[in-house]
């Protein structure tokens, strides 16, 4: 009897091992696999923990991703997450929620470093159009023809500015996707004062993630009665917005143990005053939520992140 009984647990133990061995390869081909998905789907993004909760057997694919994973373009310019995810478009230096409805992006998000803000040659020629994405059916585009001759100009949610060191970076953000009707008054004064000042804290602090978006604010109509009105341009029908909004988060990349914090800012599509300050907009961001009807950090998220919404906290990341 002892004769059969060592073979045969030999034999258990090398199918139990063959077994183990082939969960491995078949969970590495499946965590790489969703890798190359990752880099190119922003929903899998989105989704990644509970596609690895799920398809991944052992400890380390559980509650927190896989060691030494390869940061994508998406997993880097959505590190505080997607405030929507309506038809989304990843470029290289923006990510995008197309409003297919309106003709113009619900959001922008952006990441801004000090070391890409600097150069000895920056671009200085624009393109001579805005330029089309086709990724976007036809009926659903704007073109440059709407904003012929019109009392609205188009303007740059992504600014160019921030890219003025790489010609293709600078050259994509005339995409039409990009580009919204602006009040030119706005856009040559307090809405240019705010890019500045995003790029200004990139310079200071390193790091800047920078949301911007239209906003379609109600307005009394009546004692008891609201309504949103705002004007269409175009054959294409490219709505303009009664109002944009920005929301900041600043890091520190010297002292990564110092909190990051937020700035909010709503912003009437109209002429203003040029002496005004920039303080005079700034906003709650649960405002700008409610509004814009986006969550910019949902839930754990936010309190995860320690993120403060008040812009006196910014003399947190100076001392």
């Amino acid at each position: 009897m002892l004769n059969y009984t060592l073979p045969l647990s030999l034999g258990i133990l090398a199918g139990l091992l063959g077994f183990v061995v082939g969960m491995l390869l078949q969970q590495d081909s499946s965590y790489r696999s969703i890798n190359k998905a990752i880099s190119n789907d922003p929903y899998i993004y989105e989704r990644r923990q509970q596609i690895y909760e799920a398809t991944m057997f052992f400890s380390y694919s559980c509650s927190i991703d896989p060691p030494q994973r390869t940061p994508c373009a998406v997993s880097t310019l959505m590190k505080y997450g997607f405030p929507g995810l309506d038809d989304i478009h990843i470029y290289r230096n923006f990510v995008l929620s197309y409003d297919r409805r309106n003709r113009i992006a619900h959001w922008v998000c952006e990441h801004l470093a000090r070391d890409k803000l600097d150069c000895d040659d920056p671009v200085v020629h624009k393109p001579s159009e805005f330029l089309v994405d086709t990724s976007i059916p036809l009926l659903f585009r704007a073109s440059a023809r709407d904003f012929y001759k019109s009392d609205w100009v188009g303007s740059q949610l992504a600014s160019p500015l921030n890219y003025k060191c790489n010609a293709y970076d600078y050259f994509e953000t005339y995409m039409l996707t990009n580009i919204v009707p602006v009040s030119r008054g706005l856009k040559t004064n307090v809405w240019s004062r705010l890019e500045q000042h995003v790029r200004q804290l990139a310079q200071q602090h390193g790091s800047v993630y920078v949301y911007t978006g239209p906003l379609f604010m109600p307005q009394r109509i009546t004692f008891r009665n609201w309504a949103i009105k705002h004007q269409v341009i175009g054959v294409n029908t490219v709505a303009v917005p009664t109002h944009f909004f920005k929301v900041i988060i600043v890091e520190n990349e010297e002292n990564c143990d110092q909190l990051p914090y937020m700035e909010g800012y709503v912003v009437p599509n109209a002429e203003l005053d040029k002496e005004i300050e920039l303080s005079v907009f700034l906003s709650e961001i649960r405002d700008i939520e409610h509004f814009a009807g986006l969550k910019f950090f949902e839930g754990d998220r936010r309190e995860y992140q320690n993120l403060i919404e008040n812009v006196e906290s910014r003399a947190t990341l100076d001392t």
